[in-house]
């Protein structure tokens, strides 16, 4: 069934302003204690709220905060004014360089979301223990959810810090390749770096693609280029959605209908 892809800009007022900046170092001392399984609590709330029938409903989508904290804060500020949104997913690179401390100003800030947030891991997270941090505070890299007869595929497809020559593509595979056993509405695939990047071989970009193809995801939603993209790429089939950074000031929505996806740059 082809779907029908909506897309709309909305134009709000800009506020520039210095008044309340929250400044930041690398190098800042103190001690914090991280969480952790923060995406599998996500997910274990969503599983339990979820209908047993499809929904319609909308997610919000960031990405790449990096150390921009006070984007990163009004981006979550924000969407606690969205009453009308079922969750939130952070499309990777919350830290800059994987260090501890980063992940905890990340928590400092994103702990104040009213909405349920599910973070999959960047490239820059792996950096220094990042692996390992992000592990004990979120959980696995790659997990699924399903949620409203959709089925959500959260992938790690990290390579160079990683240092590997593929992604688990036969996990991606299993964890896709539902529409005909379990019949849901949608397949959404998550995963932080687009495959056109310069990280991923050209069999590996092939492979994804065809794997995407084969088991008719709908849409393939990334982060990584820190500049917004919407729209088909390299003769993939499946169409892509890439996030911006915290910097370029706004959210995305994506309202999830029968048959039809409405995407919307929403400035903050």
């Amino acid at each position: 069934m082809k779907r029908i892809f909506l897309y709309t800009l909305a134009i709000v007022p800009f506020l520039f302003g210095c008044d309340g900046l929250i400044e930041y170092s690398p190098y800042q001392s103190g001690a914090g204690n991280l969480p952790d399984n923060i995406n599998i609590k996500a997910v274990e709330r969503l599983s339990g709220e979820s209908s047993d029938s499809f929904q319609p409903f909308t997610i919000a989508l960031i990405g790449d905060s990096h150390t921009y904290y006070d984007d990163f804060a009004d981006q979550i500020d924000y969407l606690n004014g969205i009453d009308s949104i079922d969750f939130v997913v952070h499309n990777g690179d919350i830290t800059l360089s994987g260090i501890y401390r980063e992940f905890l100003w990340f928590h400092d800030i994103s702990s104040l979301l009213k909405h349920p947030m599910i973070t999959i891991i960047g490239n820059h997270d792996f950096l220094s223990n990042g692996e390992n941090v992000y592990t004990e505070m979120f959980g696995p890299t790659n997990f699924v959810l399903d949620y409203n007869n959709c089925r959500f595929v959260f992938f790690d497809d990290i390579i160079w810090e990683k240092n590997v020559q593929d992604p688990d593509f036969e996990w991606l595979y299993n964890a896709c390749n539902v529409k005909q056993e379990k019949g849901p509405d949608y397949v959404f695939v998550f995963a932080h770096i687009q495959p056109w990047d310069s990280s991923f071989s050209i069999g590996n970009q092939y492979v994804f693609c065809k794997l995407l193809e084969d088991n008719e995801v709908d849409l393939s939603i990334h982060g990584h280029t820190h500049s917004f993209f919407h729209g088909y790429r390299d003769g993939c089939e499946v169409p892509f959605l890439v996030t911006g950074d915290s910097t370029d000031r706004e959210i995305v929505l994506l309202e999830i209908r029968k048959d039809t996806l409405k995407v919307t740059r929403q400035p903050i």
